[in-house]
């Protein structure tokens, strides 16, 4: 049977826990009207790379193939099948440059299928579903430029804190990246469930214009386009407003 089971110490993923209960602590004080105006806690999480390395490299070959060097978020829902997209460029002449939207859905849990990577194996059995876009330069620019600004500086994720875990709550993490050089890559994620900053949401929303925009009829995408550059102007202006 297929479940996440409760190990002493570790219960589910601990960077899932850690980042739910501390939103979920945060919540009452969010209400407060100048407390959800400060831009304090409007921002990513620091993610835990060394967590489950073995269902991590399954997760990266089947959902993160191509290459990032604008934008990407890769979805780990609990109990549903995961799934990314990612906005890069491809050179196809020294003059020439394609900007791609890829996004890949699995057919089911990896987590699950896999036993948190103990059996990769398994990950045989996983089937992915792909479907490749292309996007216009000056919307690709501003997204490279958007997840930057999301992932460094002012804006740069915070860490997680371990006495802020109170208890055990499932959450869809999204973890947002990019990758500037081979050497270099940025990375943030935050419980979608939770997200209650406006650049934060901003930013998902973005990711999901792109999902949209890669499951919608070739005829329907332009207009798409549109409000996907629309909503990323919306993400810039936001972070001019650093956070202190």
């Amino acid at each position: 049977m297929n479940t996440r089971i409760w190990y002493p110490r570790v219960i589910l993923s601990v960077k899932k826990l850690l980042l739910v209960d501390f939103l979920l602590l945060a919540l009452p004080f969010a209400r407060n009207s100048s407390f959800a105006a400060s831009s304090a806690n409007d921002c990513l999480y620091q993610v835990d790379l060394a967590q489950f390395p073995k269902y991590r490299a399954l997760w990266k070959a089947k959902l993160g193939p191509t290459p990032f060097n604008h934008a990407r978020m890769m979805v780990e829902p609990a109990f549903a099948p995961e799934y990314s997209v990612s906005v890069y460029s491809r050179s196809l002449r020294r003059d020439q440059v394609k900007y791609v939207v890829t996004y890949i859905a699995a057919d089911q849990n990896l987590w699950q299928a896999t036993d948190i990577g103990r059996q990769p194996q398994r990950a045989q059995s996983v089937k992915t579903r792909r479907i490749d876009c292309e996007i216009s330069k000056q919307t690709a620019d501003k997204l490279k430029q958007a997840c930057i600004e999301m992932l460094s500086g002012d804006q740069r994720p915070k860490p997680m804190r371990e006495e802020d875990a109170g208890r055990a709550t499932d959450a869809t993490v999204a973890e947002f990246s990019i990758q500037l050089s081979r050497a270099q890559t940025l990375s943030g994620e935050v419980a979608v469930e939770l997200v209650e900053g406006r650049k934060t949401r901003a930013l998902l929303q973005v990711a999901n214009a792109l999902i949209e925009y890669c499951k919608a009829k070739p005829t329907d995408r332009p207009a798409i386009a549109s409000q996907l550059d629309r909503k990323v102007t919306r993400v810039l202006e936001l972070l001019k407003h650093r956070r202190s």
